[in-house]
Order: structure tokens, then C-alpha cells, then sequence
């Protein structure tokens, strides 16, 4: 691989290391990382972030090659070289999660643009009730549970839609540097990596870090409070929050992994935490109801 930076980036390197997928070296006191490139078609609309990006402290910068491409075909595989910034490497806390690093969509970025996600939660909801249907007699233990969370999908659109109607948005709702699945296991280095940012409403990232630690049994409201009393979101920002909490995005991440690489699911695991998941959803709903006086949805504050 050495030969490789050499030939492709003109870097004379000595030691080089290769952690989880990647290669990290030193030059010139600065540390790079060479990573693969899963999105190529994308490169360029993450290159085009730069000039934003480099007005915040941390992120990495996506280094052309000798040829002027971002794309490096090594043993025809497509690589990237990033430029690392000074920050250390770590699992992730709540408290990293940045709501002001504030992006301009322009025509040629709206392709990283996530919001609004009615359309994408529709579309998701189309796909999945359509496969179900094909296959419902070779799916049947899988169809009720499915059913289930496509109910708690519905509400959450339906809930963000509401507000849409009846909220203002604040200068706080702008768009900001988002990710497509933050969670307690990611890192700073995954936080800051370019090619991992898409564009979206800064209850994003939130809501899937909250989500993760109800995944992992570490859910905790005052863990959220303390976040909150340290970043601004508007009445419009919190429910918006509490709508993404209520999309069971996990779900569906789980169903597009068997279809794609034909893995079962652990039903018996998914049903233990159905209950478990609206307990989780609705102690959301009421702190989120009590600390900024958001609607609740009826049914689901009703105890079981």
C-alpha cells in the first residue's frame, strides 16, 4: 500500500498502520487516512462541502490525487485519501453531537438533502408493505410484528406533519451537518469523516443516538435532559425530535439488511422489545410533553 500513496499522492511514508478496514500514516506531522470509497457516485458532492466544512474545527479534507481525482482505484477497488484534523479518536458521547455546525443547501447539495422526510418515510413504508404482500405466505410469523411498527411509522409521520402546520420554525432549525446513522458506538473519526455527512435538521442526529441507546439497554431521560439544558431547539426542533424518536428506523435498517443480504431476523428478539419500545416511546413523549408542553399522542401515554 505504501506504493500506492507514493505513486498516487507523491507521500513518502515509512510506517503505515491498518485499523478496522483502514490505513492510517504520518507526514510531514499531519495523519492521514485511506479509506474505501462505498459511495463513489457521491465524492464530488462531499468534496463540494469543503469550503462550509472548513469553517468548523474538526472535519478531514478529502485530498485530490496526482491525477486531480478524489478516487483512487487501488487492486480496482475505489479509495480516498483523507487529511486528519488534530482531534483524538473516541467513542462518541451525547454531548458531541453539534447542532450549529450550519450548512447552505445549494441546487447541486440538495441530493445530500435529507429534509423534510415525508416523502422518504412514505416511499420506505410503500417499499416494505409491498415486499411483505409478495411474500406474505413465506413471511408469515414476520407479517404481525411488521405490521405493528408500520402503525408506529404511520403515527410518526403523521405527527410530524401536524407540526408542520401548527409550528414556527426558529433560526435553530436551519440545516445542519447530519449523519444517517449516528449511534453509541460511533466515533469522532465517523463524525468527521466528509464522505459520512448528509444534510438534515439538527433533531437527526439526536434521535438516532437516543434510539441506539434503547437498542443497547442504556436509554436514559436525564442523560437527554442534560443534553437539551446545553442546545437550543425550538418547540417546532422538539417535535420534530419526537418524531424521529417514534420512527422505528432500526426496524426497517433491520428488514433492508435480510432482504438485501437474505440474513434472518431474530423475531423472538424483536417481539420481547415491542412493549419495551413503546414504554421507551412513550416516557419520551411525556418528558418531552412536560419539559416543552408538545402534544402527546393518546394511545400511546395510555398504559398498558
Amino acid at each position: 500500500m505504501k506504493n500506492f500513496i507514493n505513486y498516487y499522492y507523491s507521500l513518502n511514508i515509512h510506517d503505515i498502520s491498518f485499523q478496522n478496514g483502514k490505513y492510517f500514516f504520518y507526514h510531514e506531522n499531519n495523519r492521514y487516512l485511506l479509506e474505501l470509497c462505498f459511495n463513489p457516485n457521491m465524492i464530488h458532492y462531499y468534496y463540494s462541502l469543503k469550503e462550509q466544512l472548513e469553517r468548523y474545527q474538526y472535519f478531514f479534507t478529502i485530498i485530490e490525487n496526482r491525477e486531480h481525482r478524489l478516487i483512487s482505484m487501488i487492486d480496482h477497488k475505489p479509495y480516498i485519501l483523507l487529511k486528519l484534523s488534530k482531534i483524538q479518536n473516541d467513542k462518541i458521547s451525547i454531548f458531541d453531537i453539534q447542532t450549529t455546525y450550519f450548512l447552505t443547501v445549494n441546487q447541486s447539495l440538495t441530493i445530500l438533502n435529507h429534509f423534510p422526510w415525508v416523502t422518504l418515510w412514505e416511499n420506505k413504508i410503500d417499499y416494505f408493505e409491498e415486499w411483505f404482500y409478495m411474500r406474505q405466505d413465506s413471511y408469515k410469523n414476520l407479517y404481525p410484528l411488521f405490521h405493528y411498527f408500520v402503525g408506529l411509522a404511520e403515527n410518526a409521520l403523521l405527527y410530524f406533519k401536524e407540526t408542520e402546520k401548527s409550528e414556527k420554525k426558529e433560526d435553530s432549525d436551519r440545516f445542519v451537518v447530519s449523519h444517517v446513522r449516528v449511534n453509541i458506538n460511533y466515533e469522532l473519526y465517523d463524525y468527521y469523516d466528509p464522505t459520512q455527512i448528509i444534510i438534515d435538521h439538527p433533531s437527526r442526529d439526536l434521535s438516532e443516538y437516543m434510539k441506539s441507546t434503547f437498542l443497547h439497554h442504556v436509554w436514559d431521560l436525564d442523560l437527554l435532559k442534560r443534553y437539551l439544558d446545553h442546545h437550543y431547539y425550538s418547540r417546532y426542533g422538539i417535535r420534530v425530535l419526537f418524531a424521529r424518536i417514534l420512527f422505528p428506523s432500526f426496524i426497517f435498517d433491520s428488514l433492508e439488511n435480510m432482504i438485501q443480504n437474505q440474513e434472518d431476523l431474530d423475531l423472538l428478539a424483536l417481539e420481547a422489545r415491542v412493549l419495551e419500545f413503546q414504554k421507551f416511546a412513550r416516557e419520551m413523549n411525556l418528558f418531552l410533553q412536560e419539559e416543552y408542553g408538545i402534544p402527546v399522542i393518546p394511545w400511546l401515554i395510555k398504559k398498558t
